[in-house]
């Protein structure tokens, strides 16, 4: 690696980590010292609520071995797609909040969707589906609606067909509650490391 690349992939780690909030993040509470969740901020939301008893999902969650280990495949990945020329901005993750801003009020809105529990991840340009549909169709529907939203690289659905199978996906830890509605306000965010 030249002295120049070096240089580079050092500041943009550093950039990276910076923007993403993850440097002095705190814990996620004292029985889990070394948990964060979400600490890269990758959208993730709950876009469907149709089908009642779906096990939620478990939110992007890191160690603070992990979170080293995945700042270092971020950068990586990230740097790579447009050191290759398929990117036109300088990092994959920077594509995420424009794909989600996109892609979830589409998912949302659709009524193809109704009675299905769809939570969906946007990490580095890939979109990852998680929940549960009352059908097959569904997920094929989903799959085509994230493939047609501009800048998306892949698709990943994991997603079972009705809610009495083992979830093909980490569950989310109850103390987390996530996307559980408040008492008719909306879905209840995931706790993050700030709260």
């Amino acid at each position: 690696m030249t002295s120049a690349m070096g240089t580079f992939l050092r500041c943009a780690l550093a950039v990276l980590l910076a923007g993403a909030g993850c440097l002095g993040s705190a814990p996620l509470n004292a029985a889990e010292p070394d948990v964060r969740v979400n600490p890269f901020h990758d959208p993730f939301k709950q876009v469907t609520h149709g089908l009642p008893g779906c096990p939620a999902p478990s939110p992007p969650t890191y160690s603070q071995h992990d979170m080293h280990l995945a700042e270092h495949h971020r950068v990586e990945q990230g740097n790579s797609c447009f050191l290759a020329g398929r990117c036109r901005l300088s990092n994959s993750f920077l594509y995420d909040k424009g794909i989600a801003s996109a892609l979830f009020p589409r998912l949302a809105a659709d009524r193809a969707l109704e009675g299905s529990s769809v939570w969906v991840l946007v990490q580095g340009r890939f979109v990852q589906f998680f929940g549960c549909v009352s059908h097959k169709g569904q997920i094929e529907h989903l799959q085509a609606i994230a493939r047609q939203t501009p800048d998306v690289q892949a698709v990943l659905a994991n997603v079972m067909v009705g809610i009495d199978s083992k979830p093909p996906y980490s569950t989310a830890s109850p103390s987390l509650n996530c996307g559980q509605p408040l008492r008719g306000k909306g879905e209840k965010p995931c706790r993050t490391p700030h709260e």
